[in-house]
């Protein structure tokens, strides 16, 4: 499920101040509902605070936008934020969180605010709002390298949970098993459509730009991550390029998300064509991988 709202806004009339800067913070957040600071809540308007009023039975209310048409409103005590974040997240959506980053005492106008953090299903930073009963991998899948029997797609997946890393590199047939064995929340492909074709029951889908999975780039990447001078201090090489791909891609991603710096990563595990074995889905089910006959995650493969 992916979530998109407009910053939103209101024909002719003179806009406050504080929307002023609503509007502006919202237009780099445009995918993700807005959790703006105002003292001891988080407000939510225009179509994000009608979005979040549905999904958390809110009450939406409206506030006054100078001389300019009333805004919806709703809001949530900043106290409660996880309760609140954990719900939207299990819905689907993505939350970006703005927090007052001056004392109100100080502030010459308008407080300054800043976008902190961004919560996604796939992309968890607190415990309390993980689903303890399976991993919580946000991935990346590559664009295809190579053509025909030798094509092969890379794979990127992190647990921030836990701090794994792995990479896969895969022929597009073993592509299918691998994400069903990660069973990501959250899943990065290129925009363009060129990337393999990838598929994982309930798990979000967010597009990037195609050039962010660059091979080269990726590389670059990942010895800046775990401070090496190449990707060989990795144990990586060119014939890993669809997974460094994929990699960069996912690195750039969490970067985005957590501005003050992604949390500890162990260094990447990486596995290579002919490291799995091909499933059917009846098989799949039937083994209860992921989920139960009955239902639910207890008894599987990785409850």
């Amino acid at each position: 499920m992916s979530t998109t709202v407009a910053s939103g806004g209101a024909a002719g009339g003179t806009v406050t101040p504080l929307m002023q800067q609503y509007r502006e913070i919202k237009s780099r957040h445009t995918d993700a509902i807005l959790f703006f600071r105002m003292g001891d809540f988080y407000e939510m308007f225009y179509e994000d605070a009608e979005v979040a009023s549905r999904a958390l039975g809110l009450t939406l209310t409206s506030r006054n936008n100078g001389g300019a048409a009333e805004v919806p409103l709703a809001g949530v005590p900043a106290k409660a934020l996880n309760e609140y974040l954990r719900r939207l997240v299990q819905q689907g959506y993505r939350v970006a969180i703005c927090e007052q980053v001056e004392d109100p005492k100080l502030a010459k106008g308008v407080v300054k605010r800043e976008v902190v953090e961004t919560v996604t299903p796939g992309a968890v930073f607190s415990d309390d709002l993980l689903d303890s009963a399976r991993a919580n991998y946000v991935a990346a899948v590559g664009i295809p390298q190579g053509t025909g029997r030798d094509a092969r797609v890379g794979v990127a997946a992190v647990d921030l949970s836990t701090g794994q890393f792995h990479l896969h590199v895969a022929r597009e047939d073993e592509l299918e098993v691998v994400l069903a064995r990660l069973s990501p929340r959250e899943l990065l492909v290129a925009a363009d459509g060129r990337g393999a074709e990838a598929n994982v029951d309930g798990a979000l889908v967010t597009p990037r730009e195609a050039w962010e999975f660059d091979p080269s780039l990726g590389g670059d990447a990942l010895a800046r991550q775990f401070a090496v001078h190449t990707i060989e201090g990795l144990g990586l090489g060119d014939a890993d390029a669809p997974a460094l791909g994929a990699a960069g891609a996912l690195l750039r991603y969490l970067r985005e998300l957590q501005p003050a710096g992604v949390p500890h990563l162990a260094r990447p595990t990486v596995e290579r064509p002919g490291g799995v074995m091909p499933l059917d889905e009846m098989t799949r089910r039937n083994l209860e991988l992921v989920e139960a006959l009955r239902g639910g995650t207890e008894g599987t493969l990785l409850s």
